[in-house]
């Protein structure tokens, strides 16, 4: 009963932890992906050369912190404001020219904590006439996807602590049960390596159990919240739980942890556990 009690602690607290991770992996990710969808809106001259577009965009694609950049001459700028404003009063501007409108582009944000940055970069570029971009909304979320990190990471520096503690003590129970039996064995002579050994290979086993349970019941659990999310594709909610980390992207890590974090815990913790029971 120990046994199971000790390795049922171990899992409980390796998911507890694992799935703290996973939580604030993703809501970083999703803000991040939420910020890339902010834009720059450059408006260039309306005495830029007509050539210039052309040259201008091959410089904006080798600024760092930029993405997708798309083009609007003035000739589609006239169409989007007749598409948007006229419907089926489009002929009120036959005969209008589109000189009076500029050459734009709009550009997304790859980095959006560099956006004042950027701003000022494009702003200092040849027949640029103003630069736009949602410098509340992208400040926000960079505000957001910040304290994410950070109390991301003490909360998951609190569990870990109180996981170590709860495995310890139950650990400690565990060694308790058999405190007869190690002292029997110091009293016909055994030294304290031998009687440690087969305790700390039975908590580096036990340490192995609980992390591929934690593991495989992560994995599960993942999945089927993935698929749920995913099934939801009329939802606003779909769009942005699209960029869930696939599991297959933090498997091995998580694995990883999950094995070195029980058979470290299981081996040591049995071998500590023990030390007051080897003075007799």
């Amino acid at each position: 009963m120990m046994t199971v009690a000790s390795v049922g602690t171990l899992v409980a607290c390796l998911l507890i932890v694992g799935l703290a991770v996973l939580f604030s992996i993703n809501v970083d990710n999703i803000v991040a992906y939420i910020g890339e969808q902010n834009e720059l809106v450059v408006f260039l001259d309306l005495d830029a050369p007509a050539e210039y577009p052309a040259v201008f965009e091959q410089e904006l694609r080798s600024v760092s912190g930029l993405g997708e950049i798309v083009y609007i001459s003035r000739d589609d700028a006239m169409k989007s404001v007749v598409d948007k404003y006229l419907e089926g009063d489009a002929g009120l501007m036959d005969g209008v020219d589109s000189s009076f409108l500029p050459d734009s582009f709009r550009v997304k944000i790859t980095a959006p904590d560099q956006l004042d940055t950027l701003m000022q970069s494009v702003g200092r570029m040849d027949y640029v006439d103003r630069v736009e971009a949602p410098t509340e909304l992208t400040k926000t979320l960079v505000n957001i996807r910040r304290m994410v990190n950070t109390f991301g990471g003490g909360i998951i520096a609190a569990l870990v602590v109180v996981s170590m503690v709860i495995i310890t003590n139950t650990i400690r129970a565990s060694v308790f049960t058999r405190r007869k039996e190690i002292g029997i064995m110091k009293y016909v002579g055994a030294t304290n390596t031998f009687i440690r050994i087969p305790f700390i290979v039975e908590g580096i086993f036990l340490g192995l159990i609980a992390a591929l349970t934690a593991f495989f019941i992560t994995w599960g659990g993942y999945d089927l919240f993935a698929g749920m999310v995913s099934r939801e594709s009329s939802s606003w909610l779909a769009i942005v739980t699209s960029h869930i980390v696939p599991f297959s992207d933090l498997s091995a890590i998580l694995l990883s942890c999950f094995l070195v974090s029980g058979v470290t815990v299981g081996a040591f913790g049995s071998a500590f556990s023990m030390r007051g029971y080897l003075k007799v």
